[in-house]
């Protein structure tokens, strides 16, 4: 569980395991990589803690980590995920290029919508499908961010551009979410060097989490 989380009554955290126990098994259905307690995080955070519910995701695959973020807002009750994401797999990632081995142009874009789908969550999300630079010249500048979800390519040249063009519109209190931190070089080295304004929220399996003042 990430340190930061806010202090919540032994009535509440059960309320919050009993909820997690039982969306648990539909979403860990979905193919990917996200810990199901990072998973249950990330829930949390738009859930309960983001201040706004407006949670932009770079990078999103087929939907795992996605679907934890909206069944987040959909409980909360307002806000949408913006999946960000070019459906194509990750050049520079070579296990992309076995997993997509033998899929069609559409098809990983087609498995992410029906696993939406699948779990009743259209209404909770959002799909760009386009590069995030490109997502990110697209943004409203006066839309506001409260959870920044960081998870496409993970090279650190691409992390930093990623940061640098979407960490402006994270409001005050807002929460940025780097994912493979420590297992991949680029975000690791990325979260080392974040500007004094992101603080240390907490860590979770393989992610790292800052909160901006």
């Amino acid at each position: 569980m990430a340190s930061g989380m806010p202090p919540i009554d032994e009535l509440e955290r059960e309320a919050i395991r009993t909820r997690l126990r039982d969306l648990g098994p539909g979403i860990e259905g979905i193919q990917g990589w996200l810990d199901p307690n990072s998973g249950g995080v990330l829930y949390q955070l738009a859930c309960k803690v983001a201040p706004t519910p407006n949670v932009v995701e770079l990078g999103s695959w087929k939907g795992r980590s996605t679907a934890w973020l909206a069944s987040g807002l959909r409980d909360r009750g307002a806000g949408q995920v913006l999946a960000v994401d070019t459906w194509a797999g990750t050049s520079n990632e070579p296990g992309h290029a076995r997993l997509l081995a033998g899929y069609a142009a559409d098809q990983l874009f087609e498995e992410f919508g029906a696993n939406m789908r699948r779990l009743d969550l259209q209404a909770q999300v959002v799909a760009w499908r386009m590069t995030t630079l490109e997502a990110a010249r697209r943004w409203d500048r006066g839309v506001s961010i409260g959870l920044l979800h960081i998870d496409a390519a993970h090279d650190y040249d691409s992390v930093r551009a990623d940061f640098e063009h979407w960490s402006p519109h994270v409001v005050a209190g807002g929460l940025v979410v780097f994912d493979d931190v420590p297992t991949w070089p680029g975000p690791t080295r990325l979260v080392s060097e974040l500007p004094r304004w992101f603080r240390f929220f907490g860590a979770s399996p393989n992610q790292w989490i800052v909160v901006k003042d």
